[in-house]
């Protein structure tokens, strides 16, 4: 009656039973056996491991006596006592398989590898058919991670797959070691056998997401996070897993919701929290994201990488001692972390501290490559996308309509112009829209009518009015293309034209140009009168051939010369961006840039060492 009743799960009762069954008859031990197990489901740990020992007293040969003492003790993290009952039993019964496999776990939680190693030769030596023993094999090679044990734990997951029909937790296991060897093709066939054998087991389906967003398969790993989340709809991990890959595909709404549901179910989940404030940074909800961030730092006062985030957000809101401050709190708490050095850098850019930035700039490159080359990809990373022709040839004519509009003048400039003037079309490789306007045109106004359109976000620090002398910028909200308007300043025969920065402007020189009209898509725009003249001044006499290294901002030949430090600094930042982008063709062009400013440079000459094999 007393094991029907532990079968219902009803343990109060069968507890009852048992103690009924041991009063009528007391010596036998396999009743105290029952009683101990319902006491284990109750909860009283300490009285069931009592009871084992009062069963082992009855029959000091009783295998299962030792062995649950022994599982017990193992949930209770006493160890060595553990260990001793498994031993017990051992040398009661040297075929008890349970009993190798407990303690080589046991060995390898307390990283005593070589003794666990050592029982599981000794167990298969009398059992060398046991597929479970070489599983637990492949576990300990996996926990010691040291020089090739990652590759005997394949093997041994290998080999205990060979030995037992749809072995799935040793296939399962060893897919697992490919993804950490970041062997992701055989990962991937790993996890979609054992779903062929077992569609139910959802941890496979949720790794097998994880392998097709580690090659930047966001689509496929999408559909196997949602089929896991379909087995185990409250499964918080996966939940925060699909917001990761929603928030790459730009599905900035649905990995929002994905986050709120792991949070729902894990509300201690700190990284959860975090990587809502990025869906929210990207959506410019700014201040949700600074209090998600906050929620994520309250529940972890060391998680750096909110700290590095939260500190973006700030650096957005032009609050850059906040952001400094976030930025030297994550260093301090990992002085490894390449981009908080780099995003420390801009704060410093930001301020005019040149020499600082570039310290930290350098620093970022340094650690960043250390980590390329220490150890393998953790994944595929997707190249940030340049801007859709067709979208952003909609939002200037739209522009275009706007401005005409309320009458104010404005001309095709930078990239803008060469991919009209050259190719008919805007530059499919560019990333905003370049137009140029008058010095004297009033920029509030400009501000005014762009803002009451509701159709564009207007950077923070293009409020400041002295940040915006040369230059301010818009993202157009529905299709997230961003535009950079500049002004033009008479300087004797010539133009300048830039950006505001600190100690001064970071400028072109431009030859005086009066307007003229050009043509794009049926419409009429203005541009330099010459535009050959406008291209050979920023571009070289080469403009007519495409250069997929050039920068404006490093490598425009019209750079005045007080600006060429701070182009310097965008260069590292730029070459830092695409190391993190794994664009190694971009990061090889800007270590070439870089050489014209510094031709004995140490740094730059290892990335290209690195670099070159990889392109």
């Amino acid at each position: 009656m007393g094991l029907v009743e532990y079968q219902r799960a009803k343990y109060p009762e069968s507890l009852e039973l048992f103690k009924q069954a041991i009063q009528n008859y007391p010596a036998n031990p396999s009743f105290y056996i029952n009683l101990a197990r319902s006491l284990e489901q109750l909860g009283r740990l300490q009285d069931a491991l009592s009871v084992y020992r009062e069963a082992a007293n009855l029959d000091s040969e009783s295998v299962e006596a030792y062995l649950g003492a022994g599982l017990l003790c193992q949930r209770l993290q006493d160890y060595d006592l553990a260990l001793d009952f498994f031993d017990k039993v051992i040398e009661r019964d040297n075929l008890q398989i349970g009993a190798y496999l407990a303690k080589t776990s046991v060995l390898s939680v307390c990283k005593k590898y070589k003794e666990a190693i050592e029982t599981i030769d000794a167990a298969r030596a009398l059992l060398p058919n046991s597929a479970d023993l070489l599983l637990n094999l492949g576990f300990v090679f996996e926990e010691r991670s040291g020089p090739g044990d990652l590759d005997l734990a394949i093997k041994a997951y290998s080999d205990a797959a060979a030995l037992k029909e749809n072995y799935s937790s040793a296939v399962f296991n060893r897919a697992n070691v490919y993804q950490k060897l970041s062997r992701w093709e055989l990962a991937v066939k790993d996890y979609q056998q054992v779903i062929e054998w077992d569609e139910s087991f959802s941890s496979a389906f949720t790794n097998l997401g994880l392998a097709y967003y580690k090659q930047s398969n966001y689509d496929a790993a999408i559909e196997s996070f949602q089929r896991a989340l379909l087995i185990d709809p409250n499964h918080p991990q996966t939940y925060s897993n699909l917001g990761v890959v929603l928030y790459e595909s730009d599905r900035f709404l649905e990995a929002l919701a994905a986050y709120e549901k792991a949070i729902q179910f894990k509300p201690d989940y700190f990284e959860a929290f975090s990587n809502r404030g990025n869906v929210l940074k990207e959506l410019r909800q700014f201040e949700a994201a600074l209090e998600s961030y906050g929620e994520a730092i309250a529940l972890y006062e060391d998680y750096f990488e909110a700290y590095v985030n939260r500190g973006v957000v700030y650096f957005e809101l032009d609050r850059l001692e906040e952001a400094r401050a976030d930025y030297d709190r994550a260093i301090e708490i990992n002085p490894d972390y390449s981009l908080a050095y780099s995003n420390l850098a801009n704060v410093m850019k930001e301020r005019g501290q040149l020499d600082p930035a570039l310290k930290a700039f350098q620093t970022a490159i340094e650690l960043k490559l250390r980590q390329l080359k220490n150890q393998p990809l953790e994944r595929f990373v997707v190249a940030q996308k340049p801007m859709l022709v067709q979208d952003a040839s909609n939002v200037l004519l739209d522009l275009h309509s706007l401005l005409l509009e309320h009458s104010i003048p404005f001309f095709l400039a930078y990239g803008t112009l060469l991919g009209v003037y050259r190719d008919s079309e805007l530059l499919p490789h560019d990333k905003d829209l370049d137009v140029g306007l008058d010095w004297n045109f009033p920029r509030d106004q400009l501000i005014s009518i762009l803002k009451h359109s509701g159709n564009y976000w207007i950077d923070p620090k293009s409020t400041n009015p002295s940040h915006y002398d040369f230059n301010f910028g818009v993202i157009e909200k529905r299709r997230g293309i961003s535009i950079d308007f500049f002004f033009f300043k008479p300087d004797g025969d010539f133009l300048l034209s830039g950006f505001h920065h600190l100690p001064r402007p970071l400028l072109w020189r431009f030859n005086r140009f009066d307007w003229g009209d050009i043509k794009y898509k049926g419409r009429t725009f203005k541009a330099p009168s010459n535009p050959e003249l406008f291209l050979t001044d920023i571009y070289g006499p080469e403009w007519r051939v495409p250069d997929p290294y050039f920068d404006s901002l490093v490598s425009g030949l019209n750079l005045t010369e007080e600006s060429k430090p701070i182009s310097l600094l965008y260069a590292h930042s730029r070459l830092f961006d695409y190391l993190m982008e794994q664009n190694w063709r971009k990061a090889y062009g800007y270590c070439y840039q870089i050489r014209t400013y510094l031709p004995v440079d140490p740094l730059m000459a290892e990335l290209i060492a690195f670099l070159e094999p990889l392109i």
